[in-house]
C-alpha cells in the first residue's frame, strides 16, 4: 500500500498522519554531496519543519531527497521529502508503507537505536537498492546524481571489470598501443541512468579517460594502464 500525496495537500497531510510517530534517524540523498547520515535527530515532531530546518544546516545547494522512518500502530513506513537549489524547502513529498519501505525503515529504527553502525547503513542503504525496494517511489526514480560519487565509481561502478576484461581479450600484458584503441573501448559503454556526468565518458580527452580508468582499476587491483608518452600506454 502506498499514500502519496503532493506539496499543495501539507494541510491534508497532517490531517493525515495524527496517528503516525517519526523515527530519530533521516538520510540526505545529495546530487552533489552524496549521502549525509543523521542518527539522533529530535526535531520539531514536523516531518516538513524538521527537514527544513535540517536544510538549513547543510551544505546542500543541489536537488536532492531525505528520507525517514514513520510508524502506524505496528507498521513501519517512509516519508520521502525531495529538495531543489536555491532554497531550504520540502516541494514534494511521498509517504509510504509497502514491504520495500518497511525494510528499509525497520534498518533506519536499527541505525537510529544504535544496533547499525553508519558504515554498515551506507554499505546497504545505497540509490540502488532504494530504487529496487522504492519502486513506487517517483521521486526516487527520477533522481540523478550529478557526477557519479567517487566512493561507487572506485568500489562499485559495473563497467570497470568490463572494460578492463574487453582490454585484456585484445591485447596481452605488456602491449604498448595508442589511447585512442583504448578510449574506443571505453566510450563503448551505456552511461549509467542515475548519473548525469559519468567519469569515465564526461570528458573528449582520452588521456583523462585513462587517467581515470586507472584510479579504478588500481583500487580495485585489477591492472594497470601505464602511461608510455603523450598518446601510448601500456597494459599490465
Amino acid at each position: 500500500m502506498m499514500l502519496l500525496y503532493s506539496i499543495l495537500g501539507f494541510g491534508l497531510i497532517q490531517e493525515n498522519l495524527r496517528n503516525i510517530r517519526l523515527g530519530m534517524a533521516i538520510v540526505m540523498f545529495d546530487r552533489d554531496y552524496g549521502t549525509l547520515f543523521f542518527q539522533d535527530f529530535m526535531g520539531y515532531g514536523s516531518l516538513i519543519d524538521d527537514a527544513e530546518w535540517l536544510l538549513e544546516r547543510t551544505p546542500q545547494r543541489s536537488w536532492g531527497f531525505m528520507i525517514r522512518p514513520i510508524f502506524e500502530g505496528e507498521r513501519y513506513g517512509l516519508w520521502i521529502g525531495e529538495y531543489g537549489p536555491g532554497s531550504n524547502q520540502i516541494f514534494r513529498e511521498e509517504i509510504l508503507f509497502d514491504a520495500g519501505s518497511s525494510a528499509i525503515s525497520r534498518l533506519l529504527s536499527k541505525y537510529a537505536e544504535h544496533r547499525v553502525d553508519e558504515g554498515k547503513l551506507r554499505r546497504r542503504l545505497t540509490l540502488k537498492t532504494l530504487r529496487r525496494r522504492l519502486s513506487n517511489s517517483e521521486i526516487v526514480r527520477n533522481f540523478k546524481h550529478y557526477i557519479c560519487p567517487l566512493e561507487r565509481f572506485y568500489r562499485d561502478c559495473p563497467h570497470i571489470e568490463k572494460i578492463y576484461r574487453a582490454i585484456r581479450e585484445r591485447y596481452s600484458a605488456g602491449s604498448r598501443i595508442r589511447y585512442s584503441l583504448i578510449s574506443d573501448i571505453i566510450f563503448g559503454i551505456k552511461q549509467c541512468d542515475d548519473v548525469i556526468i559519468c567519469p569515465l565518458l564526461s570528458s573528449p580527452n582520452a588521456l583523462d579517460t585513462i587517467i581515470n580508468l586507472n584510479k579504478a582499476l588500481r583500487s580495485r587491483r585489477l591492472g594497470e594502464m601505464k602511461i608510455i608518452d603523450g598518446s601510448t600506454v601500456e597494459i599490465t
